[in-house]
This record gives structure tokens, sequence and C-alpha cells, in this order.
């Protein structure tokens, strides 16, 4: 099965009647809305209607059988998702094997789907920081511990249950509604959280506060990485390590992101007071001659305590030629080396292209802070991908590799 992706549904309503329905970055309850006299006098009919055309269209993108992808006739959907449907009762019982798998997925992510069209439904400020940071294990820590999010969240779920009324779909209740803003935040909060927690899946990293700046080397970095610095969000991993952070982005692809041209080697953009970034728009080995193998003083900077690949994709063999003179430069300078994967699919491919380069692998499976907004696959319907979904870590230490 296949579907049409450049334009997301969900996403281009929000981007519409984000200034009427968040004018100032907070959801308003839909009687506030509709006193605002830009929507004109039928503004109540046109928001139902603007919402159940998103909702056609939603289902539209995957209305080709999900076995054979025929177009015609396809009038059997899945009773426990109804989030994929088939053209002959043949096709649906040859998916059931693999659908099964992932039918709750599917399930929630048409939750999901709606949900995303609310733009700004649980404000993510520095505000909702609290504490003082340290270890994140999961994200019943994050959200409960850390922050307040899960209040907020709890909150904000009888207004998003209101906005609903207006999609024309049997509401699936707060509760639902609850755990879906949480995936949804939860995809926001993922990458800066696996940055800060990444180093505890190696077995010498200690897990104590110091004032030693950390240095964080993140390879094929791109736009959620830059989004993440221009943002300040990058402040949570160093919250969460507990000390100061560098992170270094490197990446040819960072040529495209020109706020980050002036983030050099020798004079880091100050994020905050506890981070630093520092961006070099190449290939990771030109950075690590010009700035960390070179003698001369003035472009030398610090050696990183470990690189992270942030869905390097190193599961094809096309990319994994790209990112082999990377993999021998970490090992051959003894730097830990993690990296994430969208499915498990992808997860057990990297592991078997990584298997003959010798690598010590002392951290594999599941991230328990991946991103919990699951999505079905655009070209595969039994296959599902979230950011930072599984985890790789290599530890090229001597000390690791003389046990070997």
């Amino acid at each position: 099965m296949s579907f049409e992706i450049s334009e997301y549904p969900p996403r281009t309503f929000s981007d519409k009647y984000q200034k009427y329905l968040a004018p100032h970055g907070v959801l308003l309850p839909p009687h506030q809305v509709l006193k605002n006299k830009k929507l004109g006098d039928r503004a109540e009919e046109a928001l139902r209607k603007a919402f159940k055309i998103t909702v056609k269209k939603l289902k539209k993108m995957k209305s080709a059988c999900a076995n054979c992808d025929k177009t015609d006739g396809v009038d059997l959907e899945c009773e426990g998702c109804r989030g994929v449907r088939y053209c002959s009762v043949e096709c649906k019982e040859a998916r059931l094997p693999t659908h099964s798998l992932i039918c709750h997925h599917i399930k929630n992510e048409a939750v999901d789907q709606v949900v995303e069209c609310l733009p700004s439904p649980v404000p993510l400020g520095r505000e909702v920081l609290r504490g003082k940071g340290g270890y994140v294990g999961d994200w019943e820590a994050w959200f409960t511990r850390h922050t307040t999010l899960g209040d907020s969240i709890a909150s904000v779920a009888p207004l998003v249950s209101q906005w609903w009324g207006y999609t024309g779909l049997p509401n699936p209740g707060e509760e639902a509604l609850k755990a879906s803003l949480q995936r949804i935040v939860s995809n926001v909060f993922s990458t800066v959280l696996t940055i800060g927690h990444c180093p505890s899946w190696f077995p010498d990293y200690q897990q104590t506060s110091t004032d030693r700046e950390f240095h964080i080397h993140l390879l094929g970095a791109d736009e959620p990485e830059v989004g993440a610095v221009t943002s300040g969000i990058i402040q949570v991993s160093s919250r969460v390590l507990g000390r100061p952070l560098v992170v270094t982005l490197v990446a040819p692809d960072l040529t495209k992101h020109p706020v980050t041209f002036s983030w050099a080697p020798t004079s880091p953009y100050q994020v905050t007071p506890s981070v630093k970034a520092v961006a070099y728009p190449g290939l990771y080995h030109d950075f690590w001659r010009e700035h960390i193998a070179t003698s001369d003083p003035k472009a030398k900077v610090q050696r990183p305590d470990i690189a992270l690949a942030i869905h390097p994709g190193v599961h094809t063999s096309d990319m994994l030629t790209l990112w082999r003179p990377t993999l021998q430069l970490l090992a051959l300078e003894q730097v830990p080396l993690t990296m994430t994967t969208y499915n498990e699919a992808e997860f057990e491919e990297t592991l078997e292209k990584l298997a003959p380069l010798g690598l010590k692998v002392v951290h594999k499976g599941l991230n328990p802070l991946r991103s919990l907004h699951a999505k079905q696959t655009p070209y595969e319907p039994d296959h599902i991908w979230a950011a930072n979904s599984y985890a790789i870590a290599i530890d090229n230490t001597r000390s690791s590799r003389a046990g070997t």
C-alpha cells in the first residue's frame, strides 16, 4: 500500500486556523473562537465543514487495499482500528498475522491525527520544567516528576473533547484524548531526552553531577536538531545530564540552515547558561581533521565524550557505505557511539549491517524515551515508525575492546 504524503491534512488545518483557534499560542475553547468576527457570521458551520473535510482527506490517504493496493471496491475495514481497508476477505486474512501486531497503534494514530489538527493544545514553554532535573528513565518520570506536563494534559483534555465534537466522529473519551496528547508531546521531547539519556547506556558512564562540560557530537544533524537549539529546548538535555553541555552538530545538510553558520567550533553559540551549540556544515572526518586532530591552537576544540547519530539509516547498504569512514574514525579514536532507528525492522537490519564490522555493542533495544507518537509507514501498511524507537550503543573505548 502507498499513499500521498506531500500534504498532511492535520498540519494544513492547524496552520490555516491557528490564528483563530490559538491566537496567542494557547488553544481557546469553541465559544471564544466563535466570537471572532473575522470568521464570519457562519463561523461554526465553516469550522465543522473544515474539520470534516480534513477527516475525509485522512481517510482518502488510506483508501487503497492494504494488501494488493487495489483502489476499486475497497469496502472491508479492520474492525479493530478502522484505519486500514481491504478489497476482499482473502486480502484481509492474508494481512491478519502482521496487522494484528500493529492494529492498536493504527487505532491510536487515528485519534492522534484529529488531535494534531488543534494548534498549541498543551503549552510547552520553559515554565513546564520543574525540579532540579537529573536522570529521566522513562516517560512517566518526565511527565509526572520532571515537568508539569501531566497536569497540563489532564486539564486540557476536556477542551480537546469540545473541539472533537466538530469532527463528526465518535468521541473516544477524555482518557483516550489524554493518552493522545501524551503521545504527541512525547514527540517534541524524544530527541532532547535521548541526547541527555544516551550516556547511561555505557557501563563506564558515571551518573553524577559535575561542573565539567560534557561534549556530545550529533552526527548527520538536520532540521530537528537545529530546531532543538534555536527553540532552546536543547536545555532539557543538559538538565538530564546534570551538567553543562556542548552539542556539536555535524552534517553536510547544515548548509540548508543559515542560522547555524555563526555557531563556529571556536566560538560556540551560548543557547542557555548551561548549553552551548556548535555547527559544522561538512563531513565528520573533515571536522575531526580541522578541529580535533589539528595542531593549530586557534582551531582546536575538545574531543567528544560521546557521538550520537539520530536515524542515520545505516540499515541500507548505500547509507552504510557513506557512514563507514565515520564509524571507522570513531572506533579508531575510541569515541562511544549511539544511534537510533525509526522502527524494529530498521533496528534489526542495522544490527545485521554492523555485525561484520566487529563493533562492541553494549546496549541494543527499545529506547525508553522513544516517541510514543507512532505512525503507519507510507509504503508498508503493517509497519509503523516513531522517532528514536530503538537504540544501539557501541562502546569504542580501549577497555571495552580489550575484553572482547
